[in-house]
This record gives structure tokens, sequence and C-alpha cells, in this order.
């Protein structure tokens, strides 16, 4: 005959490993899942418009040099990388032209918003000013 504490201890041991296997599982499911989104949800997108001298007046003007644009590197990317695009035709004043986007490595966040979009002290629109053109930052959420 099997003493009583030997039972429980086996019922105890049997019991930590079922809820050891399903713990596993689960996590396993978790990554599955995760990995899965992570995949087909294409992530957030910056783009970058042109704007008239007037439009940018409205906002803070920050002009670009090369200090910037390693700090911004996003908009490095866009106005003298690939992501440029100088097609579209021209635009009546106060109106807005697309040149370019390009994919946003992260979630954009309030961090983001405030590098790229609004002056966190002010609350107005930044604007970037590059070779006599103005330009200013818009987003594109993917969630």
């Amino acid at each position: 005959m099997t003493p009583p504490n030997h039972e429980k201890g086996t019922r105890l041991k049997r019991y930590l490993i079922a809820v050891g296997v399903a713990g596993l599982l689960l996590f396993g499911c978790y990554v599955v899942v995760s990995s899965y989104i992570a995949t087909t949800i294409p992530p957030d997108e910056l783009l970058l418009y042109e704007v008239t001298e007037e439009r940018a007046r409205e906002g803070i003007v920050i002009p670009l040099d090369e200090e910037m644009f390693r700090n911004l590197p996003v908009l490095d990317a866009i106005l003298r990388g690939e992501g440029h695009e100088d097609e579209g035709g021209p635009y009546m004043s106060g109106d807005i032209r697309l040149v370019g986007g390009v994919e946003y490595p992260e979630k954009i966040r309030q961090e983001t918003i405030d590098t790229y979009i609004f002056d966190s002290e002010t609350g107005k629109r930044k604007y970037f000013e590059y070779e006599g053109l103005y330009y200013r930052v818009g987003t594109v959420y993917r969630d």
C-alpha cells in the first residue's frame, strides 16, 4: 500500500506539470499570434507635404541643415533619398502637395509627433525649410 503523502505528492507533481505545459502552450500561442499580427499589419507611415511659404509662416519654420538631417532621418530619407517625388502639378496658394513618404520603423507615439509635427511648447505646427521650399509632415496610422 502506498503512503497517503506519496499519493498527494504525485498528484501535486502531475498538477504542476499540467499547469506548466498549459502555460507553455499559452505562451506559444501568444508568440505565434503576435508575430502574425506584426507581419501582416503594415507599419505606420510618415508623409511629407510641400506647402507654400505663406502656409509655413503660420507655424514654426525650422531650417534643415546637415545637423538637422542627422536628428531627423525621416526628412533626410524623403528629401534627399529615394522617397522623394518631384512629380505633381503646381498647386494653388494655401494647398499642399505630397512629396513622398516612408514607412516609420515603429508605432507613431507622442515623441514622434513632437519631433516631426507639432512643437510641444507652443502647440504650433512645425514646418521645415529646405532649398527655399517649405514642408510639413503628416502621418498614416495602420492599426
